[in-house]
C-alpha cells in the first residue's frame, strides 16, 4: 500500500450550471490532475462520479498544494465557482490505471471528510497531520476569495519549483508587476510557505 492523499469532492451549486459549463469545469479538473501527475516524484489519478462528484489520489506530501491547485482550476472557469474537497491521508491501493478498484483507509477517510464537512467549509482533512489541519482553514479562506484571474495566477505559481515570475507573466500575457500584484492579492506567497511547511514534515 502507498501513502496517499485522496480527495473526494463535489461541485458547489452544480445545479446552477448547465451541462456544457459543468463539462468544462471537469475538463479543468482533469487538466489540473494531469499537471499534478507530472510534479517531481508525483503521480495522480482522477475519476468523475455521481454527476458532480469526483475523486483523486496522489502522493500524501502534495495534499495541501494539490488541493489548492484543484480549487484554483475550478475558479478559473468562472466567478464564484468552487469545489468542496474532503481529504484522506493514509494507506491505499490503486489497481490498474483508474480508481474504480481502489481501496484502503485513505479512500474511506476522504469520503467521510466530505460527508461530515461543516457548512461554509470547502477543505477538510480531519485525520491529517496537525500541520495540515492548521494550514487548511487559512488556505480555504484565501481560496474562497479568489477571482478567476487570481486563481489562474495561483494555479501557475503553486506548483513545486515553478517557472520564474517573468516566464509565468509572459505565458499569461501579463507584466511582471501585474503578476506580482495579483499573486499578492491572492495570498499566493503565504500559501506557498504553508505548502512548504507541510511538505517538510
Amino acid at each position: 500500500m502507498q501513502n496517499l492523499a485522496v480527495f473526494t469532492g463535489d461541485i458547489v451549486r452544480s445545479s446552477d450550471l448547465d451541462s456544457h459549463d459543468l463539462s468544462g469545469l471537469f475538463d479543468a479538473l482533469r487538466a489540473a490532475c494531469d499537471t499534478v501527475g507530472h510534479w517531481p516524484d508525483g503521480m495522480a489519478f482522477f475519476e468523475r462520479f455521481r454527476g458532480d462528484g469526483w475523486q483523486m489520489a496522489l502522493p500524501a506530501r502534495y495534499a495541501l498544494r494539490a488541493a489548492l491547485v484543484m480549487r484554483a482550476a475550478v475558479r478559473t472557469t468562472g466567478k464564484g465557482r468552487s469545489t468542496r474537497i474532503g481529504i484522506g491521508i493514509g494507506s491505499g491501493e490503486i489497481s490498474g490505471n483508474d480508481l474504480a478498484g481502489a481501496e484502503g483507509p485513505a479512500f474511506v477517510q476522504s469520503g467521510h471528510a466530505l460527508d461530515h464537512m461543516k457548512r461554509n467549509i470547502l477543505l477538510s482533512a480531519p485525520d491529517g497531520s496537525a500541520t495540515l489541519r492548521v494550514c487548511l482553514p487559512m488556505a480555504d479562506r484565501i481560496a474562497q476569495g479568489w477571482t478567476p484571474k487570481q486563481a489562474l495566477v495561483a494555479q501557475h505559481m503553486l506548483v513545486p519549483a515553478p517557472a520564474t515570475q517573468e516566464a509565468i507573466a509572459a505565458q499569461l500575457g501579463h507584466s511582471r508587476q501585474l503578476l506580482q500584484k495579483q499573486a499578492t492579492a491572492a495570498g499566493v506567497f503565504a500559501l506557498i510557505e504553508s505548502c512548504e511547511a507541510y511538505e517538510a514534515e
